[in-house]
């Protein structure tokens, strides 16, 4: 699978943010998984990469980082592989729900 240039596409207009990531007292990761992240040389392994980290803080960054990650774990081997690892590291069984899933998992996005 070719890897795509995330800077050079457009990103819809993303609806207003939902009450639950404005809430800055929210912990969508515990202190342990952000522990086993933190640690896990796999990770650091693929972190090597500077396209992953650039692509990781692009996502990150983006008014829409849903749609970016969507895309990004279609598209990129790397990214796909990154973002399945921290899946896997969290407890959570990668693709069963998707982006939404992968977003909480990076701590973007709602808790189940």
């Amino acid at each position: 699978m070719a890897s795509f240039v995330i800077e050079t596409i457009p990103v819809p207009p993303v609806e207003p943010k939902p009450d639950y990531l404005e809430e800055e007292s929210v912990a969508l990761l515990n202190d342990e998984q952000l522990s086993r992240i933190a640690q896990s040389a796999r990770l650091q392994e693929l972190l090597k990469n500077e396209g992953l980290r650039r692509m990781v803080r692009m996502i990150d960054s983006s008014e829409n980082p849903e749609y970016l990650l969507d895309k990004a774990r279609k598209e990129d081997q790397r990214f796909m592989e990154f973002s399945d690892e921290i899946l896997a590291i969290v407890g959570r069984a990668p693709g069963q729900t998707g982006s939404e899933q992968v977003l909480e998992a990076m701590g973007m996005g709602k808790q189940a």
